[in-house]
This record gives structure tokens, C-alpha cells and sequence, in this order.
């Protein structure tokens, strides 16, 4: 009788110490991945945004040195470069053939951006709700003009 009470001890010591151990090895790789994270180095990230399909006005509304902001205003990046071309447009030429014929009026802006301060990149950057990743197209705001752009690439 003394003996089963003894083994059935033994192995809820067991389950206990198991438990503790399994605790302790989650605290562990917890604590490692939140430093591994806080190690990462931040850095100024700049990407490429191309903006289609502009009425002229709206294009040369947005500038070398606006401050792209946030959804409460802040300015989170700087257009650094832009390069402002005629839109292009696929159309059926009289044979048939598919060509790029140039928009008579619509504009197309390719934009440098660089973020204000160094931000760390973890599956994308964070702006507003959204995510920035190449591929991706997303609303931009400076404190006049909101449009809607491709980022074609991602530096960090």
C-alpha cells in the first residue's frame, strides 16, 4: 500500500518538475526573441513609389521635400527625388497591333522617398494601418495632396 501512494507520488513530483522545466525553457525562448528583436539594427529605409494616372495639377502639387504624414499628421517620410513623365496607356493601333501610346494629358510621377527617422523593418514597415512592402500599392498623404502609389522598391 505504502509503496502505489510512494509511485504515484513520484510522478506527480514528476509532472510538476516537468511542468517547471517546460515554463522555464517558453520564459527562455521568449526572452530570446525579444532580444533578438531589439537588437535589430534600425536604419533610414528609402523605396520607390510610382504614382499612375495624375491630372497634371495633382502631380505638380507633390514635390521635392514634402513630407509625406501620417493618418494625425505626422511626418513619417520625405520625397527626397521625383521624376515626372506622361502616363502611358496600351492601345489598338489601325493594324491591329498592341502598342504604349503616351496619355495626352494624365501624368505619371516615379518618387524617391526616405523615412525622418531610422525604423527597424520587420515584415514590412508600418505606416498608418498599412504595410510597405514592394508590390504593394497603398494611399499616401503630404499635408495637400493624398494618392495612391506602387512601391516598386524597398531599401533598408
Amino acid at each position: 500500500m505504502k509503496l502505489k501512494s510512494f509511485f504515484s507520488s513520484f510522478r506527480l513530483l514528476d509532472a510538476v518538475f516537468v511542468f517547471f522545466l517546460l515554463l522555464i525553457l517558453v520564459l527562455a525562448i521568449l526572452n530570446h526573441s525579444k532580444t533578438t528583436i531589439a537588437n535589430q539594427q534600425a536604419k533610414v529605409v528609402s523605396f520607390e513609389i510610382v504614382v499612375p494616372n495624375l491630372e497634371e495639377q495633382v502631380a505638380k502639387s507633390i514635390q521635392v521635400a514634402d513630407l509625406i504624414v501620417d493618418q494625425n499628421g505626422k511626418p513619417v517620410f520625405e520625397i527626397v527625388e521625383k521624376v515626372e513623365k506622361m502616363a502611358e496607356h496600351p492601345v489598338i493601333d489601325q493594324k491591329g497591333n498592341l502598342v504604349i501610346s503616351k496619355h495626352p494629358t494624365l501624368k505619371s510621377l516615379f518618387l524617391l522617398v526616405e523615412s525622418l527617422q531610422p525604423m527597424k523593418y520587420s515584415h514590412g514597415i508600418k505606416y498608418n494601418w498599412q504595410v510597405v512592402k514592394v508590390g504593394g500599392s497603398l494611399i499616401w498623404e503630404t499635408k495637400l495632396t493624398r494618392f495612391v502609389g506602387l512601391v516598386r522598391t524597398l531599401n533598408f
